[in-house]
């Protein structure tokens, strides 16, 4: 049956001559010592890309003991890469597969005949939740009889990405932020208003409140990401909470000259963690702020549906495809290479700890807009008794 690609091809070896590639490599004099020495992820992988060999690292890192358990299988298969199942031809077929660097690698290193590093994001399934890693990916060319190989090495290095990235936007935003309150405290002392101070000092306070956040939202997603987040669900207004989280970037940096306009809806309470909610909202909107022009409108309401509620963030630019295809990784960023937390800790507040689900749509007329959607027990109005 021929099945089709939206990236990498599709046609896969009869599993009769996997099993007489494995049977090849095992007969290697010394092979398994030599292999199972090296430090790192290793497979080695037949010109349609499926694995013929593996170390002892591959297969305990993957929780298998025998090396017949994964062959035929393409990496992406055996990491379980939510991509890898998108399109029938399995991984590196679907449309998302063109930005992967690991497939991208192997495919460089067969046409070329070189040796090919790489970075590669993946989000896989691991326990019925989403866990995403960083790798360094390192393909080799390899001739036997001729046929030709491909050695496929993976050094993971989450840690070291997440770090950096950390460390980056950390810097980054308590800087801009503290450099905003130094700013508007020259400006302020300028002033001999006591009316003017007054709503001067409220300005500021809100900046220092902002520091703050800045501060907690890092140390929010490092415990998010080690599981070690607690949740406290509490009665929340869903209207105030709009209120809130436009406040909070009304005076930020990343809102000046933009316009940010409250859909309010009708009074409803519902349960759920006002700080994770919060710190997703706030993210949603700063993004979408960063994303606009000077004059342009990002707007953000909520709406009720039975046993859901819905949250938006809507803003008029388009989101390229390419872009799209990658906005939920770890790591990604459309900044620099330096950034790239943002929309990924909405997906993971969101659909880990406040048991809901994120999405977005976007379009060159319409713009983009962001969509969280809660479970809640009940909805109605003035319901704020706990």
């Amino acid at each position: 049956m021929v099945m089709n690609t939206l990236h990498a091809p599709a046609e896969r070896a009869d599993f009769s001559k996997v099993l007489q590639d494995l049977g090849l490599f095992q007969s290697f004099e010394n092979v398994n010592e030599l292999v199972n020495a090296l430090p790192y992820i290793a497979a080695v992988l037949n010109k349609e890309r499926q694995i013929v060999y593996g170390n002892s690292a591959l297969l305990q890192a993957m929780g298998f003991s025998r090396i017949d358990d994964i062959v035929g299988l393409r990496p992406g298969e055996l990491l379980q890469c939510v991509n890898a199942a998108k399109n029938e031809a399995g991984c590196g077929t679907s449309e998302n597969c063109r930005y992967c660097g690991a497939v991208n690698a192997i495919m460089a290193c067969m046409n070329s005949g070189s040796k090919i590093t790489s970075e590669c994001r993946i989000v896989a399934m691991a326990d019925q939740k989403e866990v995403s890693y960083d790798f360094s990916v390192t393909a080799s060319p390899f001739s036997y009889q001729g046929e030709s190989y491909v050695v496929l090495s993976f050094h993971d290095i989450s840690d070291e990405k997440r770090r950096r990235v950390l460390e980056k936007i950390f810097f980054h935003d308590i800087i801009n932020t503290a450099g905003g309150i130094r700013g508007f405290l020259d400006f302020v002392s300028a002033s001999d208003d006591p009316s003017e101070m007054r709503e001067y000092l409220h300005i500021a306070n809100k900046l220092s409140e902002n520091l703050v956040d800045e501060i907690m939202a890092q140390r929010q997603l490092l415990a998010a990401e080690r599981g070690e987040l607690k949740t406290d669900f509490k009665p929340i207004d869903a209207n105030s909470l709009l209120e809130v989280v436009k406040n909070h970037l009304e005076h930020h940096f990343v809102g000046q000259r933009k316009q940010i306009i409250v859909n309010p809806g009708a009074e409803t309470w519902f349960e759920s963690d006002p700080v994770l909610l919060k710190r997703v909202l706030i993210n949603l909107l700063k993004n979408a702020l960063e994303a606009s022009q000077e004059g342009q409108k990002v707007s953000l309401g909520f709406e009720s549906t039975a046993g859901m509620i819905h949250f938006w963030v809507h803003n008029e630019t388009f989101i390229h495809r390419k872009i799209q295809l990658q906005i939920f990784q770890r790591s990604f960023s459309t900044k620099d290479q330096s950034r790239g937390l943002g929309t990924y800790s909405i997906k993971l507040l969101t659909e880990q700890y406040l048991k809901g689900r994120v999405n977005f749509s976007s379009d060159e007329t319409t713009g983009t807009q962001f969509n969280v959607w809660l479970p809640v027990k009940s909805l109605g109005h003035n319901s704020q008794e706990t």
